[in-house]
């Protein structure tokens, strides 16, 4: 009898051993958040997007790959608070190098006007742009670092040549006077190239008419008796 009491004691705790094992495992996974959530959560702290997520066969964690311009990131999170246990990153994401219409565009924004010509070394691109005003800058922009490194008038002699010819300029001083042009002399003034022609007039005086020899626009006119 004493042994059949004894086997049934034993078999009751061993009952109430894997009831108690059962009710602690149900109670564990209830208050294990669902993936999902814990995307979300880690997603509305991080910048990125998490790709890839599996959970611990213990059910405690979650293991999650974040990916997000700076690189790609492998991270361990809480599987019941979504608390980050550890986050590192695996891969470096290289920095984006801008396009060429991108630096043109960051160039024009330093200086205003048009671009006469363009070359491109390693990660710099170099551009000379000509302002309304007729001056020329040399602007430098790194592609890497999207930013412009330097931006340097250009002076009149290492100018590129002029858009305009001598015989442009004495027919802008005809008609702006309505006489003979006779002579032009390309001068340096301010920085910038001139063109300075001699204009004969209906009523045999004389004019001097300036004329800016980047943009053809008449600077002065100087009437002689």
């Amino acid at each position: 009898m004493n042994k059949s009491i004894k086997a049934i004691s034993a078999a009751a705790a061993v009952l109430a051993i894997i009831i108690c094992a059962v009710l602690i495992i149900r109670q564990t996974h209830e208050d294990v958040m669902s993936k999902e959530a814990v995307v979300k959560k880690v997603e509305a702290s991080y910048e990125g997007e998490i790709t890839n997520v599996t959970q611990s066969k213990d059910k405690k964690t979650y293991d999650m790959t974040l990916e997000n311009p700076k690189g790609t990131y492998f991270i361990k999170a809480d599987a019941k608070s979504a608390d980050i246990l550890s986050m590192n990153r695996i891969k470096a994401m290289n920095p984006s190098v801008m396009t060429e219409k991108e630096a043109e565009q960051l160039a024009l924004e330093r200086v205003p006007g048009t671009v006469k010509k363009q070359t491109h070394q390693n990660r710099v691109a170099t551009y000379t742009i000509q302002k309304k005003d007729g001056k020329t800058y040399e602007v430098k922009v790194d592609m890497q670092a999207k930013a412009v490194v330097s931006a340097d008038q250009i002076s009149g002699k290492d100018q590129p040549k002029t858009p305009i010819t001598e015989n442009e300029a004495k027919t802008i001083a005809e008609r702006e006077t309505s006489g003979t042009a006779d002579d032009a002399d390309l001068e340096e003034s301010g920085g910038t190239l001139i063109f300075e022609v001699d204009v004969d007039l209906p009523d045999d005086k004389e004019a001097t008419v300036k004329i800016n020899a980047y943009t053809g626009k008449v600077a002065n006119i100087v009437y002689e008796d």
